[in-house]
């Protein structure tokens, strides 16, 4: 599949906005622009050129896989590119605000003496609406990470059992993907089981699976640094009638806010929506976190479904939805799909069932 020229549209934005030059440090950023995931490195952007600087370590999986640049070797690529810029004779740089440091800021005003660097026209938010849209290359990815996660939510199935510890489900669904092509061997899923599923990231230590409780899995598959996002809460051996009301609940909210999903409407609409719904049904209190978020290099990415963002949706974004009832003391239910915001409405990727299973 063909791949955009993203440095391309950088320039054309740049040339837009009056940016003769643009020095991207952050490792996100760059991988966005250059298509490969290299772990230092520093990529130079001119209004007709673009270098990527990485050093020794780095510079033959630089070479292999990065895109739509000139590579070279430096042993210090920030310094390198910043030396760069001084011989092109550029009197102005942006930077990327959110993601440099205070003491490298300094150091860059230093070496750059003489080169104004942009406070008001900083890379973040330009590289940020790049990256809202996804292309057809980041759908892909999303579309096979995803089909990861549900062969994976389907193998679980059959691993979980009582007397189970939660890292032994853990570490069976970050193998059990890797086995089957994801790239994420970090597996920093979120495997918690009992009173710990009450708490939305898991809470902490090693607890025992127990009968009559459940347990929630809130993981993903990753392609080329694409990590899909889904989330399933299951019972082990029974579930008492609170717990089905529960799940009912979340499942029924779940479903309302997938399908307030298109382009025009707010996440801060859908978000008030659900929350809504679940306090009228009797859990005032008990959902606590965002409706969803987008997804690409980073996990959590803009826009949200959440009480303060105000922003339009768009086609091509990516969206998570993620309700969920914490019961504090006792348990809690989170249900989770992803998919991508289409002309007319939302395409789900995630096509695991969602009825309430007791293993």
């Amino acid at each position: 599949m063909k791949r955009k020229d993203r440095i391309g549209i950088l320039q054309k934005e740049m040339e837009s906005r009056g940016l003769s030059a643009a020095l991207i440090s952050g490792e996100v950023n760059r991988h966005y622009l250059t298509f490969a995931g290299i772990g230092a490195g520093a990529l130079l952007v001119t209004g007709n050129d673009a270098v990527f600087f990485t050093d020794s370590r780095f510079i033959d999986h630089a070479r292999e896989s990065v895109r739509g640049c000139e590579v070279r070797c430096a042993d210090r690529p920030v310094e390198a590119a910043a030396e760069l810029l001084l011989q092109t004779g550029m009197k102005s740089c942006s930077l990327e605000y959110d993601v440099i440091s205070v003491s490298q800021y300094r150091k860059l005003q230093n070496m750059l003496a003489g080169i104004e660097l942009c406070h008001t026209q900083g890379l973040d938010g330009i590289l940020a609406d790049m990256r809202k849209v996804k292309d057809e290359y980041e759908i892909r990815c999303f579309r096979q990470a995803q089909q990861i996660g549900d062969e994976a939510y389907t193998h679980m199935l059959e691993f979980i059992r009582s007397g189970m510890m939660e890292s032994e489900v853990r570490m069976e669904l970050g193998a059990y993907m890797v086995k089957i092509g994801s790239e994420n061997y970090g597996m920093n899923f979120i495997t918690s089981a009992g009173k710990k599923t009450a708490y939305p990231h898991g809470g902490r230590g090693d607890d025992k699976i127990m009968e009559g409780s459940f347990v929630m899995m809130d993981f993903g598959g990753a392609i080329d640094g694409y990590s899909a996002d889904m989330t399933r809460t299951v019972a082990v051996g029974y579930a008492d009638e609170q717990m089905r009301q529960v799940y009912d609940t979340v499942k029924a909210a779940q479903e309302l806010g997938l399908s307030m999903l298109k382009p025009g409407v707010t996440g801060q609409s859908v978000h008030m929506a659900v929350l809504d719904y679940i306090e009228r049904s009797g859990y005032p209190g008990c959902f606590t976190h965002g409706l969803g978020h987008s997804l690409g290099l980073e996990i959590h990415e803009n826009p949200r479904c959440n009480p303060w963002d105000e922003s339009p949706l768009e086609a091509g974004e990516m969206m998570t939805v993620e309700p969920g009832i914490y019961l504090e003391g006792k348990f809690g239910v989170r249900i989770e799909d992803m998919g991508i915001v289409t002309a007319d409405g939302f395409d789900n990727f995630t096509k695991s069932t969602k009825e309430l299973i007791i293993l």
